[in-house]
């Protein structure tokens, strides 16, 4: 009976730093082909993409039973867009961002990295 809980506790120890790897702000993403960027706070984002759009960070949603994927939904006066974040490093940030958002009726994903400190 020791020998399992000897287990239980081991395992938990090593899962711990897994499931600690939490969002942290400010976010700076970017992506190429085409160009976009965007800033990210805790509450309040900018997202330049062919002209700059103040939003807000309206909702941030996980995977069921995760901490990763995570969807940043943002929201502004015009446009709107969904950040989707993987915690898997890329070219140039230590998250890779896919970005659901649209120009006129014109629906647009956008790929790219962002750096979180």
């Amino acid at each position: 009976m020791r020998y399992l809980f000897s287990i239980y506790v081991f395992c938990h120890v090593l899962a711990a730093p897994a499931l600690a790897q939490d969002l942290t702000y400010p976010l700076a993403c970017s992506g190429q082909s085409p160009d976009w960027k965007l800033d990210v706070s805790q509450d309040s984002a900018v997202f330049d993409f062919g002209r700059e759009s103040q939003m807000t960070v309206a909702l941030d949603t996980v995977a069921q039973d995760a901490t990763w994927p995570r969807a940043l939904t943002l929201v502004g006066r015009g446009d709107s867009a969904i950040l989707l974040l993987e915690n898997t490093s890329c070219e140039t940030g230590n998250l890779t961002a896919r970005i659901l958002t649209q120009r006129g009726e014109t629906p647009l994903l956008l790929t790219g990295c962002c750096e979180a400190p």
